[in-house]
């Protein structure tokens, strides 16, 4: 952000439909930010270290856009203790909510409850259901991401090999779209690669570590652990690491590069997709400005200072293709 984009936004006011297109495109025009609104981050909990940068970068953003910002949620990954933050939110008169999921359809009634009292719903990250928000923000898109997935293992292991899921909870929304993204990519591509097993370690990575031992106990022939949530990669890493199995048991998935620097440079990760959590944080921000101001249409462009242009499709907007970190490019990255 830029000192110049104090209290200001550059953003997009709906233009006529084009109509090779068929969407609403935008001129981007200055929008007033002096009116100061209450935003509320509610990760799925509070402690997991990519939530934790969301909130670094919007918290960043919050001070450009003259937005009070809170960040908070429950302490497990819990749809009802999301819920319980919600009430609190609706009674307290927040202008905006913004959320990622542990599940869309409880969570609803409370968010549409929030809607019908005039609050602004953003999720990010994993979805909540279409009608009880006014934007997603789509970290990938899903069919790139399943492909990555697969990638992060599969270049390592035989053609035949037995391979295991570890993911964080059985309803979690985007984790579900990844799984289901990247078995159809395996279809394709790597038909002859089994997946033997799937377990959760419910977005904790003590649980999973204790899933990824039971994998690896349970299933000797399993080679490869693709982990599609922060603290399962980290668990699984661990488990491989503990039960002697590094260089025979290749982990991907996708965790912040400080929770699995470690595991990247031993080798028991050799590459893991993710994208910029702290850059997707500020953009969450922006959206909950321009959705605030009634400022960004279901189809439009809009620009959000130093991140760029990006675009709205039915209300749902893709931050950024994967981002892969390495051994050589993980010390570039730090959070």
């Amino acid at each position: 952000m830029t000192s110049s984009l104090s209290y200001r936004l550059r953003a997009a006011l709906l233009a006529g439909p084009l109509m090779l297109a068929g969407l609403v495109s935008a001129h981007a025009a200055d929008i007033d930010t002096g009116k100061r609104i209450k935003v509320a981050m509610v990760p799925k909990l509070v402690g997991l270290s990519v939530f934790k940068a969301n909130q670094q970068g919007a918290e960043t953003a919050a001070k450009s856009l003259n937005i009070d910002f809170l960040y908070t949620g429950p302490v497990t990954a819990s749809a009802q203790g999301q819920v319980d933050v919600f009430n609190s939110l609706i009674a307290r008169r927040f202008n905006v909510i913004t959320t990622t999921s542990n599940n869309p359809t409880q969570l609803a009634p409370a968010l549409k409850r929030a809607r019908k009292q005039g609050i602004k719903v953003v999720s990010y990250d994993s979805d909540v259901a279409a009608d009880a928000r006014d934007f997603f923000i789509q970290n990938t898109d899903y069919a790139e991401f399943g492909k990555a997935l697969v990638e992060s293992v599969a270049k390592y292991i035989k053609p035949d090999a037995e391979i295991a899921i570890l993911s964080s909870t059985p309803d979690a929304t985007i984790q579900n779209e990844w799984i289901n993204a990247l078995k159809t990519y395996l279809s394709a591509h790597y038909p002859n690669i089994k997946i033997v097993t799937t377990q959760y370690g419910q977005s904790s990575p003590s649980q999973s570590l204790t899933a990824g031992l039971n994998i690896l106990q349970a299933n000797p022939n399993v080679t490869a652990i693709i982990a599609p949530d922060g603290a399962a990669e980290v668990g699984a890493a661990a488990a491989v690491e503990k039960l002697g199995k590094s260089g025979k048991v290749v982990v991907g998935g996708c965790s912040d590069p400080n929770s699995i620097r470690q595991y990247v440079k031993s080798g028991t990760i050799r590459e893991t997709p993710l994208w910029d959590e702290v850059k997707e944080g500020e953009l969450v921000m922006y959206v909950a400005r321009l959705a605030a101001n009634n400022a960004i249409g279901p189809n439009s462009t809009f620009t959000a200072g130093d991140l760029g242009t990006f675009t709205a499709k039915n209300k749902v907007i893709v931050f950024s293709k994967p981002l892969v970190f390495n051994k050589d490019n993980i010390d570039q990255y730090q959070f």
